[in-house]
């Protein structure tokens, strides 16, 4: 599965939800997490497209394992909802995932 083909359901059932139950609300919020996630995940590898290819020809939808990475970004925005967290730290996982696809310290043009 890559990134544009997690859909509403997909993201309920990682955060096991029942979708039919939830306001429309409370899908919306789970929408903006998906969004802020992918944001963070874009920042954090410098590659800015997700179905199209950017400038220098990446998108995230090229590296299926950055879906795992986008799905435990969200589960953990949705379980962490509190005002204030006791860390500012991100999951191993996902860190080691996005890591390995960390292209904004590559020049333009180099791959």
């Amino acid at each position: 599965m890559i990134i544009s083909q997690v859909t509403q359901t997909v993201l309920c059932q990682q955060l096991r939800e029942n979708e039919a139950a939830l306001s429309p609300d409370e899908l919306a919020y789970i929408e903006m997490l998906k969004d802020a996630a992918i944001s963070y995940i874009k920042s954090h590898t410098g590659i800015d497209g997700v179905e199209e290819n950017d400038e220098n020809g990446r998108k995230l939808d090229d590296y299926p394992d950055l879906t795992y990475a986008l799905l435990a970004l969200v589960s953990e925005m949705y379980d962490n909802r509190q005002l204030t967290v006791n860390s500012d730290k991100v999951s191993p996982t996902v860190t080691s995932i996005l890591s390995m696809h960390d292209f904004n310290l590559v020049p333009k043009g180099e791959t």
